[in-house]
């Protein structure tokens, strides 16, 4: 009989599964988002392009991860999928401003919860916290890049980037089942205590 799992051993399970379904869900924006493709924009085209391949490496690594872990992938990987891609869908409607307020939006947030794992991961799995910090480093530079092209905060931009924010939030606990609210919980816990 298998022992137990103790509570980091589910946490880190947890952030696994989050932190999967997450990029699985990047890879539908941005494949989306280059099937939707405003004519003319190669530049953007060629970023695209790239940061899709950051997406599915970054998925790929997820989920060799959580094989040595004995975690699984979130059973509502689907939602990822049709939020992701209806996601990038409407965003690509608005051209390069909907683009990137879209993945300034989504990185800003994904941020946010790559830092409060890796302040848990350094004490609990120093190896999936090395890979979530390399992740991360691309992360940031989808970011960075995505609102240094935003330029002036324009109504639009500030408006697509707060819905999104909601938005993904919203699609990260309901396809979790409120893991990540918990999560983001506990972690929070398991850092000051």
């Amino acid at each position: 009989m298998p022992r137990p799992l103790s509570q980091d051993q589910k946490l880190i399970r947890r952030i696994l599964r989050v932190n999967h379904a997450g990029e699985h869900g990047a890879v539908s924006i941005y494949s989306a988002q280059l099937k939707r493709l405003p004519s003319g924009a190669n530049d953007l085209e060629a970023w695209l392009k790239e940061t899709l391949s950051h997406e599915n490496e970054h998925r790929l690594a997820f989920r060799e991860a959580m094989s040595s872990r004995f975690a699984k992938p979130c059973r509502a990987l689907s939602v990822w999928s049709v939020g992701g891609w209806f996601l990038g869908s409407i965003t690509s409607t608005w051209g390069r401003t909907g683009i990137f307020a879209c993945t300034a939006a989504v990185e800003r947030t994904v941020h946010a919860h790559l830092e409060e794992q890796i302040a848990f991961l350094r004490h609990h799995d120093t190896e999936l916290a090395a890979l979530v910090e390399r992740i991360q480093i691309e992360e940031i530079s989808h970011l960075s890049y995505a609102e240094e092209r935003l330029g002036p905060k324009s109504g639009l931009a500030a408006s697509l980037r707060t819905v999104i924010s909601f938005a993904t939030e919203v699609l990260i606990a309901l396809s979790t089942r409120g893991d990540s609210i918990r999560l983001r919980y506990r972690l929070q816990a398991a850092i000051e205590g």
